[in-house]
């Protein structure tokens, strides 16, 4: 694992290239960043992979999740030490691409808050950052959806699954585009409302190591396509930008 000195560094070079990537604005703010992980990281994330009964079953999309903050308190020696560096590499990720979707904030902010959203945000807090690790298994299939109000920015790592490999075709993420369409939240949306409304526009498509990253605001609709994958994975390691519980109730009402 890298020493402190050279995890700054990496640090250093994330953030460089995550400010001198371009940003897409169609269908909603987005960016892409292909290699994200240095190399030996990201060989060292697929060592330390948790086994299954140390993930977290959860009741969306057949996920199994486990925050990286965790996974530094459960674990000790070489593997405390990847999710220490992950951990960090990641804050300093989530602190660059808020910079740099700045400008594009008012895709999330303006049309929940109001004209005056800038001021309104004043002093609001966002939470601690955090990143966690993601798995799917079975058949996937995510409906076009915005994430929690919560969420200012998403952002995914897809990780390839070393060992069985994904059938083909791998799937990244469905974007969509809104017919004057928007939602506030991750609440089910009518299966009605989602075939008038919502065209796919593009796919982000799959790639090991490709740094997916987006303004989660209320016309930010995404989505996975119907495949299955076997006996193998769907692997994430997911970050971004959080709004405090206290700050999305002042803001929002949730």
């Amino acid at each position: 694992m890298p020493a402190g000195g050279q995890l700054e560094t990496m640090a250093a070079e994330l953030t460089a290239r995550i400010a001198a990537t371009r940003v897409v604005t169609r269908p909603f703010p987005h960016l892409l960043l292909d290699d994200a992980l240095p190399p030996p990281l990201r060989r060292a994330l697929d060592d330390a992979w948790p086994a299954p009964d140390l993930m977290i079953q959860t009741n969306f999309g057949r996920r199994r999740e486990r925050t990286v903050s965790r996974l530094m308190q459960i674990t000790d020696g070489r593997e405390r030490a990847v999710w220490q560096a992950v951990h960090h590499l990641m804050a300093t990720a989530s602190a660059a691409i808020r910079a740099k979707l700045d400008r594009h904030l008012a895709d999330k902010f303006r049309p929940l808050i109001g004209p005056d959203w800038r001021r309104r945000m004043r002093g609001v807090d966002y939470a601690p950052s955090d990143c966690q690790i993601a798995e799917y298994r079975g058949t996937i299939e995510l409906d076009p959806h915005v994430d929690h109000a919560r969420i200012v920015i998403n952002g995914f790592v897809y990780l390839d699954d070393p060992e069985p490999v994904p059938p083909e075709p791998k799937r990244g993420t469905t974007l969509y585009r809104s017919r004057g369409f928007a939602w506030p939240s991750n609440l089910q949306i009518p299966p009605k409302v989602r075939e008038r409304f919502l065209v796919p526009e593009a796919e982000v498509g799959w790639r090991d190591n490709r740094l997916f990253a987006y303004v989660n605001g209320p016309w930010s609709f995404h989505g996975v396509d119907p495949h299955d994958l076997g006996e193998a994975r769907r692997r994430l390691l997911m970050l971004g930008s959080l709004l405090t519980e206290e700050a999305s109730e002042t803001l929002f009402g949730l």
